[in-house]
């Protein structure tokens, strides 16, 4: 219930799978600090003493990549032209780093509800929907058949049976952004998700729910257009930076691993309870 199976059948917990939804995001971030260099370099006495090094002929394209963190030798066999190395080309590495968290973060809040939702119900049964108004007028329209309803008269599963029910009425659009945050959290009992969100990472509830619907929005604008504003689809491409882009795939780990502590606490009140 809720989690995933690996080949191996070792079970995922959210919060696993969430992490290494997450590692490709990071991982482009360092690759793009790894390859970031003002210029490169074709000759020079590093380059001479690289080209005896690796036994380059004299007529081999070599190019050098040098920052404070990597030196790096691209041979000609590589086939990667200086083009794909310059600064307007590894950009598109942060762009990808930035569609990653997002996708980390889409993923992560299904499988959330989908893991504990079953035990909010069992253990809070009628009380289990939040009085969130937003949530309330959302579900409005959820209906039960009448074989649904003669199910769950008798079905020890009933539980289950409903957050399945709920997950497969919910629009996962529903739960993107900000929106999604505080949808899962509340559907978890964790009362004003955000707030609690940034109580607990020190930080101003405001500016982080900023920094989530900024990051989700330019994740739309990188795969639908090309990272071209919605508002100027045929204009220039958006600029992006490597400090935007770490705070943007930093700030959507900090959140949902804040979430999945709170909602694992309650989670162990709400057993403590039935107990």
């Amino acid at each position: 219930m809720g989690v995933e199976l690996t080949s191996v059948g070792t079970l995922i917990s959210p919060r696993q799978a969430f992490e290494d939804n997450m590692r490709p995001a990071k991982l482009l971030l360092r690759v793009f600090r790894l390859l970031e260099c003002e210029s490169l370099q074709s000759d020079g006495d590093l380059v001479k003493a690289l080209r005896e090094v690796v036994g380059a002929s004299h007529d081999e394209e070599l190019m050098l990549i040098y920052n404070e963190i990597f030196i790096g030798l691209v041979r000609e066999r590589a086939q990667i032209p200086s083009s794909a190395l310059k600064a307007s080309a590894l950009t598109n590495l942060l762009r990808q780093a930035v569609v990653a968290a997002c996708t980390g973060l889409d993923t992560y809040l299904p499988s959330l509800i989908r893991a504990h939702l079953p035990t909010v119900i069992e253990v809070r049964g009628r009380e289990f929907l939040p009085s969130d108004k937003s949530l309330q007028d959302y579900f409005k329209t959820l209906t039960f058949s009448l074989t649904d309803t003669l199910r769950l008269l008798k079905d020890p599963e009933a539980p289950l049976f409903i957050a399945n029910k709920i997950l497969g009425f919910m629009d996962f659009k529903y739960l993107s952004s900000t929106k999604g945050v505080h949808t899962a959290g509340a559907l978890l009992s964790v009362e004003d998700p955000w707030i609690k969100i940034a109580s607990q990472l020190h930080r101003d509830k405001a500016e982080l729910e900023s920094i989530i619907s900024e990051t989700a929005k330019r994740r739309n604008d990188i795969v639908h257009r090309a990272d071209r504003p919605q508002k100027d689809p045929n204009g220039p491409v958006q600029d992006i930076s490597y400090v935007w882009t770490r705070q943007a795939v930093d700030t959507v780990e900090h959140v949902c691993l804040t979430l999945d502590e709170l909602v694992t606490n309650k989670m162990a009140e709400l057993k403590a309870q039935e107990r």
